[in-house]
């Protein structure tokens, strides 16, 4: 029977009985459909989800939220029912703060993620090399965005489409920016990190930073690309994603 329907996740690839299910979580500003394309790559045994947050596509007249911690209790909620198979937590840049937030909080009501997968992001304990984005008028906004280089041109250029997307992104920034802890504890579950060679955001050095918190055992694959490698190197990562589950079973 096929888990019941929630607003905080997609499904992109039903399967009947699957061996796993892969949960994406979106980077900043980007919807569920950014892992649209990612369904081919899952395989016949791995179900493919993804997480949308309020405030995009279908959500869009909902308030977008402004810390991490808001969103984890509806994401416990809406996994519960998945939870007959091991869960693969995947996340990119902010994606990859909320996919530790929900493991820890699975962790915590003895519901443990079969994997943690984080993507482009420093760990929780290292602060931000950059300045807030709170204090940033809007065309130094968007001219920071510009310069992370995952907005299309013509997108930044749109006034009235920008001024759509403005509140959502600056909400997304405002809960990437905000997320730190400075000592957490080790989570019992592996970690598997990824890590552009050439992301100026989070080099390979700091994603390898994640290693302090698995407990379980730590994995670092480093990928060619910028911030925003995951679009051209989604067949390496899921392949990743699938290879390293270390509960899968039946």
């Amino acid at each position: 029977m096929a888990p019941p329907r929630s607003s905080w996740l997609q499904r992109f690839h039903p399967v009947a009985n699957p061996r796993r299910r892969l949960v994406c979580f979106p980077y900043a500003g980007a919807g569920a459909a950014i892992f649209r394309d990612w369904a081919p790559d899952a395989g016949p045994e791995a179900e493919l989800m993804a997480v949308r947050l309020p405030g995009r596509e279908s959500r869009i007249g909902e308030p977008p939220l402004n810390r991490v911690q808001d969103a984890v209790p509806a994401l416990l909620t809406a996994l519960e029912p998945l939870e007959d198979r091991p869960l693969v937590l995947f996340g990119h840049s902010l994606g990859a703060t909320l996919a530790y937030a929900t493991a820890r909080a699975l962790v915590a009501q003895g519901r443990p993620p079969a994997l943690l997968a984080v993507s482009g992001r420093r760990p929780p304990h290292a602060p931000s090399r950059r300045p807030s984005t709170r204090a940033l008028d809007d065309a130094a906004f968007r001219a920071r965005l510009a310069a992370l280089g995952g907005t299309p041109p013509e997108v930044l250029a749109c006034d009235d489409l920008m001024e759509l997307m403005l509140p959502t992104l600056r909400a997304d920034f405002a809960m990437s920016d905000a997320f730190l802890e400075p000592d957490p504890p080790q989570l019992p579950v592996p970690i598997l990190a990824f890590a552009g060679t050439e992301d100026a955001e989070a080099t390979v050095a700091e994603v390898a930073g994640w290693e302090r918190l698995a407990g379980a055992g730590f994995s670092l694959r480093t990928l060619p690309g910028g911030h925003f490698f995951l679009h051209g190197q989604r067949s390496s990562i899921v392949r990743n994603l699938i290879e390293e589950n270390p509960k899968d079973t039946n």
